[in-house]
């Protein structure tokens, strides 16, 4: 396992074969009659998936081991991107520390969880036109573009400039919900109501220049 391109053994852990990968939790409403035999389902929204990882640690003495440990815990605190043996990455955030125990002097054991989505590595593609390969409903991208011709109503994906210039580059990022344009940030040039995202499969996407289209594509 890799942690925020660090190696798990760089701070004497060892990951055990038998860590957890949860399902992905579903928010699920439904309209069913009274006395009815059919529903309508009303909305299927994807939350998070769970990680929980048994992790060993090696020192030399109990003071040594305890701070691998610290420094382990550290590193994982906050929303980091991991690498796992199963060919996916996850961008998870810490959700919890289990407790340590100490099978000999110079050994912890300890359960961490993370909590997240999977991903592929990032997909730089080019065009108005893109093939999503996430198996999840919805994955966020950014859009970039540069401005062909001075135009008024110009849009990118979801987002609506109501002016632009030649030559203007302009991002709309729906991964770190941002607008620039020169790479400064400029929400207040735009209007929008969703930050543009990717369905699976093809992708028709809104602009009168080629876009740069830049995601991770995400899977249950």
């Amino acid at each position: 396992m890799w942690i925020n391109d660090a190696p798990l053994s760089d701070y004497g852990g060892e990951l055990r074969m038998e860590y957890k990968a949860s399902g992905y939790t579903l928010e699920t409403s439904v309209f069913k009659g009274r006395k009815r035999s059919s529903f309508v389902l009303l909305n299927n929204i994807v939350g998070f998936q769970t990680l929980t990882l048994s992790v060993v640690f090696e020192g030399k003495d109990r003071d040594d081991v305890t701070l691998k440990k610290s420094m382990f815990d550290m590193l994982a605190f906050g929303k980091n991107e991991l690498i796992m043996d199963d060919g996916f990455l996850y961008t998870v955030y810490l959700s919890n520390i289990g407790d340590a125990t100490y099978p000999a002097p110079e050994l912890i054991e300890v359960d961490y969880t993370f909590v997240g989505v999977r991903h592929g590595p990032k997909v730089v593609a080019v065009g108005n036109t893109i093939n999503c390969e996430s198996t999840l409903p919805n994955t966020d991208c950014i859009l970039s573009v540069t401005v062909g011709k001075t135009e008024v109503n110009y849009r990118v994906g979801t987002v609506m400039f109501p002016q632009v210039t030649q030559g203007e580059q302009l991002t709309v990022d729906g991964i770190n919900k941002r607008i620039l344009v020169n790479n400064v940030p400029a929400a207040d040039r735009a209007d929008w109501i969703t930050f543009p995202s990717l369905v699976p499969g093809i992708n028709l996407l809104q602009c009168d220049d080629i876009l740069t289209v830049e995601f991770f594509p995400v899977f249950f």
